[in-house]
């Protein structure tokens, strides 16, 4: 199936609204008598979100459109590639996604349209991810991780 790009003239949801979750790697077993066990079972862990748009008329009609013409989302059917804020400080980050089930018009007042729909993502990709050891070792009020990988540690790796 085709993946598409969502439309650059919609607003992206609702950042407050953007709520995450995402899948355990592990089985965790409870014996009778004993401390927890932890088993690695994946490191193939699906994330999930649950959005809201909130739209003008003319906004959720294109958003509508989108959804369903065969050319884009296919009545939902097609994966997506969509700007997302993972919830740190680099902003939205464009993630391949695709719908759960179909979105949802949770309201409509006047001339502001609400948008519901949770959306599914086979791993988030996140441009921090080959930093992490960088960014979690950083030293406090060191100032913010990107100036010090740029002017630090790339040259080093180079």
């Amino acid at each position: 199936m085709a993946t598409v790009s969502y439309p650059d003239l919609l607003p992206l949801p609702q950042r407050a609204d953007q709520n995450l979750t995402q899948d355990t790697g592990w089985l965790t077993t409870q014996p009778a008598v004993g401390p927890a066990i932890f088993t690695p079972i994946t490191t193939d862990i699906k994330a999930t979100w649950t959005l809201q748009w909130i739209f003008t008329l003319q906004q959720a009609e294109r958003f509508k459109s989108w959804l369903r013409s065969p050319t884009y989302c296919d009545r939902g059917r097609n994966w997506f590639q969509m700007p997302i804020d993972l919830g740190d400080t680099q902003g939205v980050q464009l993630q391949t996604l695709h719908f759960v089930n179909m979105p949802v018009q949770t309201s409509k007042n006047g001339n502001v349209v609400t948008w519901t729909a949770t959306v599914i993502s086979n791993g988030i990709d996140d441009i921090t991810e080959d930093y992490d050891d960088w960014i979690v070792g950083a030293q406090l009020n060191h100032g913010y991780w990107l100036d010090l990988l740029v002017t630090e540690i790339i040259p080093e790796k180079t």
